[in-house]
């Protein structure tokens, strides 16, 4: 099950909603995330994010939890939204939690993106101000 979100911005009028996980958006999404979530484990496992995710993906490879699902980032410099998926690994130990999101690029602007908390106040893309509010949160199938 995917969720939307509805932002809008009482200065300028701005509004716009966000789709993210679920069938929605593509009609082969469960695919495209499983193949996503291979390509990241393989990537890891050869050595591409260094030795300590290496090591992680050939000894602890049962506990890493990886995470491709669709997400909400936005662009810290043109503040334009992105619906992206997460690419993120996870290791939880019982000595320690490991965790690693890998950067996500701005398609506008190639400036670094991050993942939206769900605030209800955040930056217009714009106005620019700090004035869009999520007005909606649904979910769908």
């Amino acid at each position: 099950m995917g969720k939307s979100y509805r932002y809008k911005c009482e200065e300028c009028g701005y509004e716009e909603e966000f789709f993210v996980g679920g069938s929605y958006m593509a009609r082969n999404y469960n695919r495209r995330v499983e193949e996503a979530e291979e390509e990241l484990r393989s990537a890891a496992l050869y050595g591409k994010f260094g030795e300590t995710i290496q090591h992680m993906m050939k000894y602890e490879r049962d506990k890493v939890y990886i995470n491709c699902d669709t997400d909400l980032y936005q662009c810290m410099d043109c503040r334009s939204f992105s619906v992206q998926m997460a690419k993120e690994l996870s290791l939880n130990n019982s000595d320690f939690t490991l965790s690693v999101e890998f950067r996500h690029e701005c398609p506008s602007c190639r400036s670094n993106l991050l993942r939206k908390s769900r605030g209800s106040i955040t930056f217009c893309p714009n106005c620019k101000k700090f004035t869009a509010q999520l007005v909606s949160m649904g979910k769908f199938d």
